[in-house]
């Protein structure tokens, strides 16, 4: 009986696991209508690469409220994997002695990146730029180029092209790239931005930008046309979650129901299934009866 009850639980957790790394977004849904302290439980208990992906797609609230009961270095650690524009989201619903604490945790490199973010109001593009868009100067040779793309660990649809002074001259579609000679200029390939989006921009006012019919991410620009980075639709949707909740006057538990509306009828059941192997076994509870912060 023992041997067989140990058997279903490691059953339940690799269902489990296995749920998460193939469904983040439904799993962030799953996540959010738990007690931030069984969340937190959860996102500390699974390898980081699927903690990740989860973390990244829950609202950003939900997500700082699990992560706030997390270790300094667990919630650093976090944090760094889930990127800039996931990241700060969460910091800024954070305390702001308890952000800094963890931005201090971060590596130079990433705490200058997230710092950047947060310098800019959270309203604007240019908090949800993504600051990782490679950018090369014109007389770099598409080879090369390549040869950057493949050892970055993060999503590019395109090549932006900068002079010395970080102007945007210039972008190259990816499949474009890959058709060219290796030792052709960059010059010689790329083309004026269709698009390109003042990072002091309201991120609000970007829902309907034409630039999307075309492209998942639009070119952010500084003054005097510096190049910033790029805005992700995604990142957009991220941006537009919680505002769009707060401008209607509801509550963040109202949230969760407004975007979960119609879905827990396939997945409820799921919660079980996802918190049945913490320690102790903890019950999950609805949004709005979860454990307040203060």
């Amino acid at each position: 009986m023992v041997r067989r009850r140990v058997i279903a639980v490691a059953e339940a957790a690799s269902l489990s696991l296995a749920f998460l790394e193939a469904h983040p977004v439904d799993a962030a849904r799953v996540l959010e209508r738990l007690a931030p302290s069984v969340a937190a439980d959860l996102l500390e208990s699974i390898p980081q690469r699927l903690a990740a992906p989860v973390a990244r797609q829950m609202l950003p609230l939900f997500s700082a409220r699990a992560m706030d009961r997390l270790a300094d270095d667990s919630a650093a650690g976090l944090l760094r994997a889930m990127g800039p524009q996931a990241g700060v989201a969460v910091l800024r619903q954070m305390p702001t002695t308890r952000a800094d604490t963890l931005l201090a945790l971060l590596p130079a490199g990433h705490a200058v990146t997230f710092r950047l973010l947060l310098g800019y109001p959270e309203n604007t593009v240019g908090a949800w730029a993504d600051p990782h868009a490679l950018a090369l100067t014109p007389n770099v040779n598409a080879g090369y180029a390549i040869e950057r793309l493949r050892e970055t660990e993060h999503e590019h649809d395109a090549l932006y092209v900068v002079d010395h002074d970080q102007r945007l001259l210039g972008v190259i579609a990816l499949v474009e790239l890959l058709r060219v000679a290796p030792d052709m200029a960059l010059r010689r390939i790329m083309r004026p931005p269709s698009v390109t989006v003042p990072a002091q921009s309201l991120i609000g006012a970007m829902r309907d930008h034409p630039g999307w019919a075309s492209d998942r991410a639009l070119a952010v620009v500084e003054r005097g046309e510096r190049f910033a980075g790029v805005l992700w639709q995604s990142a957009l949707a991220l941006a537009l979650a919680p505002s769009t909740v707060r401008e209607r006057g509801h509550t963040p538990a109202d949230a969760l129901s407004l975007l979960a509306n119609g879905y827990w009828s396939g997945v409820s059941g799921l919660i079980d299934v996802v918190v049945s192997w913490l320690p102790g076994g903890p019950r999950p509870v609805d949004a709005g009866q979860g454990e307040t912060t203060s």
